[in-house]
């Protein structure tokens, strides 16, 4: 990334960031060379150097011509952090006032890693009585704090896990898995399923480095909701029993460790050996 294309994302244009990082490079100029410089007209380069002053970007020295001299990094990034915080105050005060829609019983769908991890931890700091969740490692690893926060109010929290039973932060309660080591190897991805108070719940499949969305769902739906609610609490259950001995199991076909539905083998795909999953 250039230094004109790091300050795009702050609000700057695209000329207002050559003739910035033009400034800096070299020093105190006129528009006429800033112009000359950055390969822009003189009179567009004028309009965005009074730009970049309004932004506190630069300064001039008030002669005739005019020479403008960059404010330091620094000082320009601290100023701009300044200003977006009071806006984000003011931005937040004003659509508070804005009427909150209750419950619309949709699914909606997210398509970027940052909107799963947002829903994410503004269901668990919502919590009020019981959060449910099944994620990967490195999932929790991510949503460790505001799983023990939601614990350490009071809130029941409790879900299956895929790696060593060890005490949580804030006291949340644990179940290993018991296919982590075949779901780790074979799941096309790191999986969060999260359901709050069984009024909201959260599907999401992402990559295993946490940067993309494969699927991702969340819903309002309390229907839907109460469905995700009791199917991660009975899995906690199950993943907790004791393992049953061959003959004692109860349907095999439908148990966690049983038989792969074609759904589920769509889902997998082949073995890494490349033979077909079948119904084991």
């Amino acid at each position: 990334m250039t230094p004109e294309d790091a300050l795009i994302p702050l609000g700057f244009t695209e000329t207002e960031a050559l003739a910035y990082c033009e400034l800096l490079r070299a020093g105190p100029s006129t528009g006429y060379r800033i112009a000359q410089g950055i390969g822009k007209a003189q009179a567009n380069t004028y309009k965005t150097l009074s730009t970049l002053a309004q932004k506190g970007a630069v300064i001039d020295d008030g002669g005739d011509p005019r020479s403008f001299r960059a404010v330091a990094p620094d000082r320009l990034i601290a100023a701009l952090t300044t200003r977006f915080t009071d806006q984000t105050e003011t931005a937040v005060g004003a659509l508070a006032r804005l009427k909150n829609h209750g419950p619309e019983d949709r699914l909606y769908q997210l398509r970027v890693s940052d909107q799963v991890w947002a829903q994410a931890e503004a269901m668990i700091d919502a919590a009020a009585e019981t959060l449910l969740f099944d994620c990967f490692p490195e999932v929790e690893a991510r949503l460790t704090d505001c799983l023990a926060r939601a614990a350490s109010r009071g809130v029941a929290t409790c879900g299956v896990v895929y790696d060593d039973v060890r005490p949580r932060p804030g006291g949340y309660q644990v179940v290993r898995s018991r296919t982590a080591e075949g779901v780790l190897e074979r799941w096309p991805g790191a999986e969060l399923r999260l359901a709050v108070d069984a009024n909201q719940h959260l599907l999401a499949l992402l990559s295993r480095d946490l940067t993309e969305v494969r699927h991702a769902l969340w819903s309002d739906s309390v229907y839907l909701s109460v469905q995700q609610h009791y199917a991660l609490s009975a899995e906690i259950r199950l993943h907790a029993l004791p393992e049953p001995e061959p003959e004692q199991a109860y349907a095999p076909h439908l148990s966690i460790a049983g038989l792969h539905p074609p759904g589920l083998r769509s889902l997998l795909g082949p073995r890494p050996d490349g033979r077909p999953v079948r119904n084991e």
